[in-house]
């Protein structure tokens, strides 16, 4: 019995020092395993602080780079679905193309700005050419009972304007002048007859105006002008007649007023204009100041 149990106790003896040698082990391996991981010195530590930075920095730089990809990926996706074009190969023809065009736009541009600008200036500087009728008489004739045919001359000419609303007109015309001249007989038998013959006159008017739209389109092209002014006349020559009328007869020059109404309808214009002698165009012979109502039709550029 006694050795029963000195045989049990020896037996508990020996499995409390292994189990004492055991952990004391464990102990041992945890340590040392720790002590991997432990700076042993000053110098251990730096190096060990490096360590954990580069770990940190990779971490860092794996993340961001795992967000651009993320990022890329869906704008790829919303590419691919939305623009019908992504992925689409362009050739030399097509960029030669997409050249024309944009060339093309810019001469389109540059046009519609030339446009503008000479809207601008059109409404500055207008040049215009005209054609017309005009019937004459001489102040105080009697016309009662005269053919007006007999009275009937034309006119061509051109002119310069420049301004805005109120404006200031310039030009020259080339025209011809029909009047009925009388002379009374001395009632005798044998005597001087009455004689009435039609005399024709040419004439160069430079003409000067300063005139006034009182209404007119938003870019000025269309409107109602009135114009007053004077002209310079010169005679050019008269036909044959039964007056023995030359050049020599007339006034080397006269001056005329103006007063001029005007439509304008785009480039057309249409002008009724009244010349006014103011001096007799007949040397040494009254009552022959000319009266001369016009009208034009031209065209303006």
């Amino acid at each position: 019995m006694k050795k029963s149990v000195n045989a049990a106790l020896l037996l508990v003896g020996v499995c409390s020092a292994g189990l004492a040698v055991g952990q004391q082990n464990s102990y041992d391996d945890r340590y040392d395993r720790d002590r991997d991981y432990r700076p042993s010195s000053r110098r251990d530590e730096r190096r060990y602080d490096r360590q954990l930075d580069d770990r940190l920095d990779e971490r860092r730089d794996f993340n961001r780079r795992s967000d651009e990809n993320s990022r890329y990926n869906n704008r790829y996706e919303d590419r691919a679905g939305n623009d019908r074009n992504y992925g689409r190969m362009y050739d030399e023809r097509d960029l030669s193309r997409a050249y024309d065009d944009g060339y093309q736009d810019g001469q389109r541009s540059t046009e519609i700005e030339e446009r503008k600008a000479h809207r601008e200036n059109y409404k500055n500087f207008t040049f215009g050419v005209y054609a017309g009728a005009n019937s004459t008489r001489f102040e105080g004739e009697d016309v009662q009972g005269n053919n007006l045919s007999g009275r009937l001359g034309y006119q061509l000419g051109f002119f310069i304007r420049g301004g805005g609303r109120v404006y200031g007109q310039i030009g020259a015309e080339y025209l011809t002048s029909s009047s009925d001249f009388y002379q009374a007989g001395d009632g005798q038998v044998n005597g001087i007859k009455d004689i009435t013959s039609n005399v024709d006159q040419k004439y160069l008017h430079i003409p000067a105006y300063i005139g006034v739209k009182v209404a007119q389109s938003e870019r000025g092209i269309s409107g109602v002008r009135l114009q007053i002014g004077a002209e310079y006349a010169a005679p050019l020559g008269v036909n044959n007649n039964a007056f023995n009328f030359s050049q020599s007869d007339f006034a080397a020059a006269t001056v005329n007023g103006l007063a001029n109404i005007g439509f304008d309808a785009g480039p057309l214009f249409l002008d009724f204009v009244y010349h006014y002698g103011l001096a007799d165009v007949l040397n040494n012979v009254s009552n022959t100041k000319r009266r001369i109502l016009g009208v034009n039709l031209g065209f303006k550029f």
